[in-house]
């Protein structure tokens, strides 16, 4: 394999998993509450199991997870991926990098008649850094779904 095969393959990796883990940005202006509530907890449980799927590394149940909107945006870089690289070892892989994280605030709302939340809090990676993760949902079909993510490391 040529040195451009190679170079493709790692930037269709990369380009993916960015979309992935950050499916939008500019959400750290949102403010949050405290964890009390009962909607607050489903909430908070909903984003453990996203988390539990990336760090597994269980594409298929984070796909699952996530929102039509969010799906449909990653379709076709998913399809161009998996044509050039092992995106399932990269995703397992990405997934291991995690070692912790603890949402400590949520926050519930309607726009435009539509039920969302958000949640926040920290993540710890593997190697000993941490970071922000901000999660945001939207009820479809009676469930959360995951419609955006956000990620920073300090």
């Amino acid at each position: 394999m040529n040195t451009n095969k190679i170079w493709m393959r790692l930037l269709m990796a990369s380009t993916l998993l960015a979309l992935l883990f950050t499916t939008a940005c500019g959400m750290d202006d949102v403010m949050v509450n405290a964890i009390e509530g009962p909607a607050e907890q489903a909430l908070a449980e909903q984003g453990d199991a996203y988390m539990n799927f990336l760090k597994a590394g269980d594409f298929q149940a984070v796909y699952e997870m996530m929102s039509l909107e969010s799906q449909q945006v990653l379709d076709k870089p998913l399809r161009i991926a998996r044509s050039v690289v092992d995106l399932d070892s990269i995703i397992k892989s990405a997934g291991s990098l995690m070692a912790a994280w603890k949402f400590d605030g949520a926050r519930i709302f309607t726009k435009n008649g539509v039920i969302r939340g958000t949640l926040k809090g920290r993540v710890e990676y593997v190697d000993g850094t941490s970071g922000k993760v901000t999660l945001g949902f939207e009820v479809q079909d009676g469930a959360w779904k995951v419609r955006t993510s956000s990620w920073t490391m300090k």
